[in-house]
């Protein structure tokens, strides 16, 4: 079904510090609701089920962000993406709504790095979103978008696809409409937050500066796409489900080399900390490791944990 967002709209955005009910928001004027889904790849907010589930009952169009700890590595970006793009889907966020990346400094989230790494890593994150059939946003603080990211490169790539927040009259200051002389002045703006207080509700207000439409039409791949638009995913006899990425990860310390992606599985080599490995799947199991899958001779595989939780165990790239 289309829904249509009109320019100058208010919405606000919610996460699990928020109600798990957004009647009072929507009560005060808010046409849309972007919601927390996930964060790294390890978190889903616990409310945002309810949260978009309340939307839709009080007929405004839910949307969905996921909280970045890629820093500006573009193959963790992909994993991110993934996982977001599953927890969308597991709170009822049908295809063709908008899904954001929340691309700000906290929870593990380095943003002092270069702002061609960064960008790099934001698009494959944008990439992944997009070929699973859900419009692409990057939201950050003006600040950083102008001075960590190559905002041109974004908007090239996807128009109208910023979000951006900016508080004139400083953070904790009930606003209810956003003060425009004020308005952080760049390309591609499709969102504009513009307090952490709206209407004194304690809750981050936005407004709509272009017409966003849901119409579960996927957005439409760049010309040259990053090398996630091919991924391929796949569940093996373990029920793990696979997901094809082609990148490098050097050790972090000893880490065994097994011939299958279980820890009882038979032992090929301890590998040293500062061996690289060269991997072309991943794959998460059911206590939370991540398993990346190492092409070997006559068309074998070896396999080894390169993350627990959020935590990496060595270095990706």
């Amino acid at each position: 079904m289309t829904r249509a967002i009109e320019n100058r709209a208010y919405g606000v955005d919610v996460s699990s510090f928020n109600n798990a009910n957004t009647t009072e928001y929507t009560n005060a004027g808010a046409d849309f609701v972007l919601v927390k889904v996930s964060e790294g790849l390890d978190y889903r907010n616990p409310k945002a089920k309810a949260q978009v589930d309340s939307a839709k009952q009080n007929n405004v169009v839910p949307m969905a962000y996921h909280y970045a700890r890629f820093s500006g590595n573009s193959n963790v970006a992909v994993q991110e993406g993934n996982y977001a793009v599953a927890s969308a889907k597991a709170v009822g966020l049908e295809t063709g709504t908008y899904l954001a990346a929340d691309w700000e400094t906290g929870s593990g989230n380095v943003t002092s790095g270069n702002a061609g790494d960064n960008t790099n890593a934001i698009l494959a994150f944008l990439n992944v979103v997009t070929k699973a059939g859900y419009k692409p946003l990057l939201y950050s603080g003006a600040s950083l978008l102008k001075n960590k990211v190559n905002i041109a490169k974004i908007v090239a790539t996807y128009s109208n696809s910023i979000w951006v927040a900016a508080y004139p009259l400083g953070s904790g200051k009930a606003v209810s409409e956003p003060n425009f002389g004020y308005f952080p002045s760049m390309d591609g703006v499709a969102i504009w937050q513009f307090t952490d207080n709206w209407k004194g509700l304690g809750v981050d207000g936005n407004i709509s500066l272009v017409d966003l439409k849901v119409d579960g039409k996927a957005v439409s791949q760049p010309a040259k796409p990053a090398s996630t638009s091919s991924q391929k995913s796949w569940t093996d006899v373990q029920g793990m489900t696979w997901h094809e990425e082609h990148g490098t990860f050097i050790t972090g310390g000893v880490i065994n080399l097994r011939w299958g992606a279980n820890t009882q599985s038979t032992l090929i080599a301890a590998l040293p900390e500062g061996s690289e490995v060269k991997y072309n799947a991943w794959a998460r199991d059911s206590a939370g490791r991540v398993w990346l899958q190492q092409p070997r001779e006559n068309g074998k595989n070896g396999y080894l944990v390169g993350r627990v939780g959020s935590e990496p165990w060595g270095t990706f790239k």
